[in-house]
């Protein structure tokens, strides 16, 4: 688990848990599984796909799913550079 993005440093209903989901799939591309996602965060699985649920739902992301992956296909009306910002990376 990385320990500078944490999942659970983060408040329950904080979008940014959401960003955090969107970024680590973004730079794990095609091994970007639940299981990775979670791991390398500190969250369930659950949290993740719900995470993911929601980017979809409320911030227009898309995904593309590859056989156990979730690679984002689009952004959706969020900014990578101020998504990386707003989590200090």
């Amino acid at each position: 688990m990385n320990t500078e993005l944490n999942y659970r440093k983060f408040p329950k209903g904080d979008a940014r848990r959401y960003f955090l989901v969107l970024l680590t799939a973004s730079r794990l591309k095609a091994r970007a599984t639940l299981h990775y996602i979670a791991g390398e965060i500190g969250c369930t699985r659950a949290e993740a796909q719900r995470a993911i649920t929601v980017l979809e739902e409320q911030f227009d992301v898309e995904w593309e799913k590859s056989d156990a992956a979730w690679i984002v296909k689009s952004w959706g009306v969020l900014n990578k550079n101020r998504v990386m910002a707003l989590l200090g990376v």
